[in-house]
């Protein structure tokens, strides 16, 4: 299903939207005598979004939300993350800290004001969200009005190291290096723990995101006090220095070691070609649809692509497949849970080996708002072999049978 494609804002037309909509956030006028307020029990903190002072939050802390000169109506809350991702209230308590792609409801995230026109609640900051500035927007389903605050979560909160007599590393498996590109597995040893306590384990993405240790068996420290895990890094978690917290949970030694995750080289081979051929000029606001074009693969193959995000994350997409020229086309969709930035849609040919690589640019939504959409992002709505991809019928026109009987 074809969705319509947002109005592409010309670059001094976005900048000025974008300034309105950050205006919101340092003053109401009387344009809009709505109010918002956050408070936390910690000073405020320079939001680097505005330039202006703004609440600072420990993640897991509490901070205070006031709403008020509404009228006595639903209002609706969402939140604009750092890296310019969108969630509804109730969809940010439920991100995973790496594919956060939770369902934005936007009809779970409106709470009514009282007949004075005010809403107040108290939130917490989970360990998924990252650090940084947070935009929260509230809109009055009935007067229209719009307030917005700023707030900005913190590094901090949390205990620091107390290593004791234990110690801890994070190293590549087969090697004593703590560098390892995207599919990397890592081996976490320890010891001077006290014998046979449990050992915790969490690691804090570069973003300041805490990811929670994979599912398994609890681990244990010998009669020794030594200990061993194992944790494998995909193309799901982004590139930068990971910080992975050891803690023995009756002795209380704590240990934060880094290790570093870079992308694996990428280099581009033979002689397909790809481009963005809509929009024009390669950028376009959030839940915008983008046409990717390839051309010169071979007649009938598997084309695989995936799109980089600007954190350095990989997404796959359905793979595709060429036409009886070696050419597809593809529509992206990226939604506003999706971050703002610099983008590469890679393509590789199944059995030309070619492999070829593109770029756009995502940029914010305006309004920041959230919409209903079931479906994970990013997604493929439309494309020259189906939505789920289906081979064409691609015959070898000089013989019988199909190409791809012959080809190597």
């Amino acid at each position: 299903m074809q969705r319509p494609r947002s109005v592409r804002l010309i670059a001094a037309g976005f900048a000025l939207a974008l300034a309105t909509v950050l205006g919101v956030f340092a003053y109401t006028s009387s344009a809009s005598v709505a109010s918002f307020t956050i408070y936390s029990d910690r000073g405020p903190t320079t939001c680097d979004r505005t330039g202006t002072p703004a609440p600072a939050v420990f993640q897991n802390g509490r901070f205070y939300l006031n709403l008020s000169r509404y009228w006595n109506e639903p209002v609706e809350v969402d939140i604009s993350f750092p890296d310019g991702r969108l969630f509804t209230v109730p969809a940010s308590r439920l991100l995973d800290g790496t594919i956060d792609q939770v369902i934005n409801n936007p009809v779970a995230s409106r709470a009514p004001a009282n007949i004075a026109g005010e809403l107040s609640a108290v939130l917490n900051v989970p360990g998924s969200w990252p650090y940084g500035c947070y935009f929260f927007t509230g809109r009055g389903l009935l007067s229209g009005k719009v307030s917005g605050a700023a707030m900005v979560v913190v590094p901090g909160g949390g205990p620091g190291p107390n290593p004791g007599p234990a110690f801890a590393s994070v190293t590549r498996v087969g090697s004593n290096a703590s560098t390892g590109v995207q599919g990397s597995r890592v081996d976490i040893n320890g010891g001077g723990f006290r014998g046979g306590e449990q050992i915790s384990i969490w690691v804090t993405a570069p973003d300041g995101t805490v990811l929670n240790f994979p599912p398994g068996p609890a681990i244990f420290a010998d009669n020794a006090g030594d200990f061993r895990a194992a944790f494998t890094f995909d193309g799901l978690n982004p590139v930068g220095t990971y910080q992975f917290t050891v803690l023995g949970t009756t002795s209380g030694y704590r240990i934060i070691t880094p290790f570093t995750l870079t992308s694996p080289p990428v280099v581009q081979t033979g002689w397909a070609q790809l481009r963005v051929a809509y929009p024009p000029d390669q950028a376009d606001p959030q839940r915008s649809a983008f046409e990717v074009q390839g051309a010169l693969f071979y007649p009938g193959e598997r084309v695989d692509i995936w799109l980089t995000l600007p954190d350095g994350a990989v997404r796959g997409l359905p793979s595709q497949f060429a036409d009886t020229v070696g050419d597809f086309y593809a529509v992206l969709y990226l939604d506003e849970r999706l971050p703002t930035g610099f983008y590469q849609a890679t393509a590789r040919g199944s059995q030309s080996g070619h492999l070829v690589i593109t770029s756009f640019t995502l940029q914010p939504t305006i309004p920041q708002d959230t919409v209903f959409n079931p479906d994970p992002g990013p997604e493929i709505i439309d494309s020259s072999s189906g939505v789920t991809g289906s081979p064409p019928a691609v015959f070898d026109p000089f013989n019988q049978g199909t190409i791809g009987d012959r080809l190597p």
